[in-house]
């Protein structure tokens, strides 16, 4: 019998959450598939505010065995909506099936609802949701219940809420909006950011990414001088239900696929524009990273089937992933970036192709979860070689986080976002593990089938080991629609910032990528000022990057000139 030890991380943003959380978090179910399994107690290793670090044993006969694992996922599942159905009757006990109007007067639910028209009331704080305000015709209530208090946020402008996605098993997303500063609304482009995970949470992208704010070592806010608030006005969606601060009180309410997840997604975008209907005008462009990279497409194709419909107008323009697990095939090669960077040398690689074969059969035969499994094994057992902590940026040891989970926590916070109470986590891995079949789906087939309409970014940090960017780029290269040939033919330019090469960029057939330099799996972390710089150019149509001259008669001139590089002189 085999055992091999491998390294679990719990970081606070990342694709496949379960691959760094399954151990480190509170709940710790995931967990369980392994300690089953060996019948080991995981040694604790590191713990600090940011990650937790663990080693487990894993019997490598026992892990190819789908019916093990995946009825000890059930279980985990199980236990997970035990434990959340017991804090809900603690935290969020319901009152009479009524709501207040605007004059504070009781209004009867004739909507069906479990947990009442307005909100759903616990002994301390209550979860504003927006659905039975909608469907009264009453908006601007909707509106002004959604506004957040500013003075809990440095004076910035905001709104807040749940909308109801699944009235059976009262399923309720969370969303988070900020209107452009000092612009027109109803004309400045938008954008709607989803966060991977699956289950991690969209404050992420908020707090750490991209939002108005972030928090600081004392745990108090400060103004972000790279927001791309600046030149858009942002959306946050905490998805899919059960992630963050959305929410479900039934186990069967959480999302078990793409369908399902673009669906519910869907329908809160729905109520959204209808609460916020002078963004149906402005350009809109939805974004995310890591397993973002198949909740964008998903909602994309939901809204563009829609268009022509009443209901469905909106001015859809483009889409922007960020080191994107698009397809099953950007995972198969994983250890090669270990080894062109140095990582590994040469007998490591040698060692670790059995590992990379396995897992290339298990996904050619569609099984997902061993799939995962094995995917997750051959994650640990590289960081465990070349002593990495993460694989997010490898010149990185530690991340920095994960600050704004304590602060959201803050019961003033809590009230001030209109959530309800509720112990806020940046992952959930329950959420993680509804998703386990779904681990092997792609979404090549609706970037395809978007890019005949639409533009999309595909942008990469080179120090990602996680979501390599060779991989991403090779897996862009296999996309087949009517601008693929523009595409393949288009020079590769340096992308500059502040007269400085930030990276380098390539546009054709609606499609453009970029990879940046000294960035990881999360660009807008680790280098937010040429991230701001590109999503604002590229959202307002503006020209990428200067051309530069080469000499005529030079050996370097004619190479390009004979290479159909001209773009480039």
């Amino acid at each position: 019998m085999v055992l091999m030890k491998v390294i679990i991380f719990c970081v606070f943003s990342s694709i496949f959450t379960s691959v760094h959380c399954k151990v480190a978090l509170s709940e710790q179910k995931i967990a369980d598939i392994f300690n089953s399994i060996d019948k080991k107690e995981p040694k604790d290793v590191t713990k600090n505010d940011d990650f937790t670090t663990t080693v487990a044993t894993i019997d490598d006969d026992k892990i190819d065995d789908e019916k093990t694992v995946q009825e000890i996922t059930n279980n985990s599942i199980e236990d997970d909506t035990k434990e959340n159905k017991t804090k809900n009757d603690e935290t969020h006990k319901s009152v009479n099936q009524t709501c207040k109007g605007t004059d504070n007067s009781e209004v009867e639910d004739s909507k069906g609802y479990n947990e009442k028209a307005c909100t759903n009331e616990t002994e301390n704080l209550t979860a504003l949701i927006l659905t039975p305000f909608i469907e009264r015709g009453q908006l601007q209530e909707a509106r002004n219940a959604s506004r957040v208090d500013p003075q809990f946020f440095l004076g910035v402008e905001s709104y807040s809420g749940y909308f109801t996605v699944n009235k059976t098993y009262n399923s309720n997303l969370f969303f988070w909006y900020f209107p452009v500063e000092d612009k027109p609304v109803n004309k400045t482009p938008w954008i709607i950011w989803l966060q991977g995970g699956p289950g991690a949470s969209s404050m992420t992208g908020l707090f750490d990414e991209i939002g108005p704010f972030k928090v600081d070592a004392t745990f108090n806010l400060k103004k972000s001088q790279y927001s791309w608030l600046q030149n858009h006005s942002l959306v946050f969606f905490d998805n899919p239900v059960g992630t963050g601060f959305s929410f479900t009180e039934d186990s069967k309410g959480y999302t078990r696929d793409m369908t399902t997840y673009s669906s519910h997604l869907y329908t809160a975008f729905q109520q959204f524009l209808q609460v916020f209907p002078e963004l149906r005008t402005a350009p809109l462009y939805v974004a995310g990273e890591s397993y973002a990279g198949k909740y964008v497409p998903s909602l994309g194709v939901e809204i563009h089937k829609r268009m022509n419909k009443p209901s469905g107008d909106v001015n859809l323009q483009g889409f922007m992933i960020g080191n994107a697990y698009v397809d099953p095939a950007v995972i198969l090669q994983l250890p090669r970036p270990f080894y062109h960077f140095g990582l590994l040398g040469m007998e490591q690689m040698d060692m670790l192709k059995p590992l990379v074969e396995a897992l290339a059969q298990e996904i050619a035969a569609n099984n997902s979860i061993v799939a995962k499994t094995k995917w997750m094994n051959l994650i640990s057992l590289l960081l465990v070689l070349t002593h990495q902590t993460h694989a997010y940026n490898f010149l990185h040891n530690e991340l920095m986080l994960g600050r704004y989970v304590s602060y959201l926590n803050k019961p003033e916070i809590q009230k001030a976002i209109h959530v309800r109470n509720t112990k806020f986590s940046f992952v959930n891995m329950t959420v993680n593990a509804h998703l386990a079949l779904d681990f092997l789906s792609s979404g090549q087939g609706h970037f395809e089938t978007l890019l005949e309409h639409y533009r999309v970014l595909a942008y990469c940090g080179q120090l990602d080991l996680m979501m390599p960017c060779v991989t991403t780029s090779e897996n862009y290269r296999t996309w087949k629609w009517n601008g693929t040939d523009k595409f393949i033919k288009a020079p590769r330019l340096p992308y500059m910032y502040k007269n400085k090469r930030a990276g380098y960029h390539k546009t054709g057939g609606g499609l453009t990528e970029v990879v940046f330099l000294g960035a990881g799996h999360m660009v807008p972390l680790d280098i937010p000022g040429p991230a701001k710089d590109l999503i604002t150019r590229w959202t307002h149509n503006e020209k990428l990057s200067v051309r530069f001259p080469l000499l005529e008669g030079t050996f370097i001139g004619d190479f390009i000139k004979n290479n159909s590089m001209l773009p480039y002189l």
